[in-house]
């Protein structure tokens, strides 16, 4: 067994946001040019406790996420994954620790 320790978190971004009104969902959106999902997934990325960042994405939004992600320069030091969400807030936390 390694003595080396592992931290990931799950970020849900797999909701439509629909109380914020028509558009992307709300991850997706941009707050000071820059998606809010960046936002969150850059500030875990540069925790020095955080080797793993799942990301659980709208189920046919997953690539896309994968995309955006790739197009933002974030923290080398860290691995991403971007899983499909569930039906419910639930189902996608539950595919994100499953992950």
């Amino acid at each position: 067994m390694s003595s080396e320790s592992r931290t990931a978190v799950v970020i849900p971004a797999a909701g439509r946001g629909v109380r914020l009104g028509p558009g992307a969902p709300k991850a997706l959106r941009a707050l000071n040019g820059t998606p809010m999902l960046i936002h969150a997934v850059r500030a875990m990325a540069e925790s020095r406790a955080v080797s793993l960042v799942v990301v659980v994405a709208p189920p046919d939004g997953a690539a896309a996420v994968k995309t955006l992600l790739d197009d933002h320069a974030l923290p080398e030091r860290t691995d991403f994954l971007v899983v499909p969400g569930g039906e419910s807030r639930q189902e996608s936390v539950r595919a994100g620790l499953d992950a």
